[in-house]
């Protein structure tokens, strides 16, 4: 059975991911500690990991989620 729960989790979960894929800088720094002068994805990631604010088992768990056939349908891959 679908609980309205459910259903407002679902759309979070859209909302989010378009956000991300419009503007990921801005979701990211919403969370983590950002420099502006950051200019690509692995900029970003390696900021993270030399300020320790993620781990490199975090950054791989992700890349292996990013690597999921599922999650890479929701990104249009």
């Amino acid at each position: 059975m679908v609980t309205l729960d459910m259903m407002n989790n679902a759309n979070d979960i859209m909302n989010l991911l378009q956000q991300i894929r419009q503007n990921p800088y801005q979701v990211l720094s919403q969370r983590f500690n950002l420099p502006q002068n950051l200019n690509s994805p692995n900029d970003i990631i390696q900021h993270l990991l030399n300020s320790g604010q993620v781990t490199q088992t975090q950054v791989n768990n992700a890349t292996q989620m990013m690597n999921n056939p599922m999650i890479k349908r929701l990104f249009g891959k």
